[in-house]
């Protein structure tokens, strides 16, 4: 049975497409990938570091030219980073080879926290007060010091807080050492009224 002119287009149309796409696949593969997120790069190396991403090694490399090979992560909760990141505050900071890229000598890394009622935060975070500074030296990076640390609080009616956030006033005041940087230091807490 002849075979008819439009299968015959078909199957030439077919082997066009494949050649096309076995011509394209080389290019594919080498693509820059244009998105951090839906590309998967947690727990790779990169001689960037995406938006979306923060870094727990750093390292020098050739590959990179004159740019430094960075450990990429996710940021997670408790994830020990060598950079903080936009919605999270950390409660944990030190010095660690693992941040510097010059051999026997430290940089700065953070103990990443998403931000919550009652954690304890080196850091105050936006969309929350806090009712507690407490002296810790886990906030420090300088060995036998101290930074303070903050308890956080989710604003609500009737909150004895260190400070009045925007658009919330206060219905009364008291004064101790709960809202102090000091030990022998007072400071006015609020009690938050909206």
């Amino acid at each position: 049975m002849p075979e008819s002119t439009s299968s015959r287009f078909s199957r030439a149309a077919g082997r066009t497409a494949l050649a096309a796409a076995a011509a394209l696949a080389p290019v594919l593969a080498a693509a820059p990938v244009a998105s951090a997120t839906a590309s998967g790069l947690d727990d790779t190396w990169s001689c960037s570091v995406p938006t979306g991403y923060v870094y727990d090694q750093i390292v020098a490399s050739s590959s990179c030219g004159t740019r430094p090979l960075y450990h990429l992560r996710t940021p997670v909760d408790g994830l020990v980073s060598c950079v903080t990141e936009r919605g999270f505050v950390y409660d944990t900071a030190s010095q660690t080879s693992n941040c510097s890229m010059v051999k026997s000598s430290k940089s700065a890394s953070y103990r990443l926290r998403i931000p919550g009622d009652l954690v304890t935060s080196c850091v105050t975070a936006t969309g929350f007060v806090h009712d507690l500074v407490t002296a810790r030296a886990e906030c420090s990076m300088s060995p036998g010091s101290t930074n303070p640390a903050y308890r956080l609080r989710t604003p609500v009616d009737g909150l004895w807080a260190c400070k009045v956030p925007a658009g919330w006033t206060y219905s009364a005041t008291v004064t101790d050492r709960d809202c102090s940087h000091s030990i022998t230091s007072t400071a006015t807490k609020y009690r938050l009224k909206v």
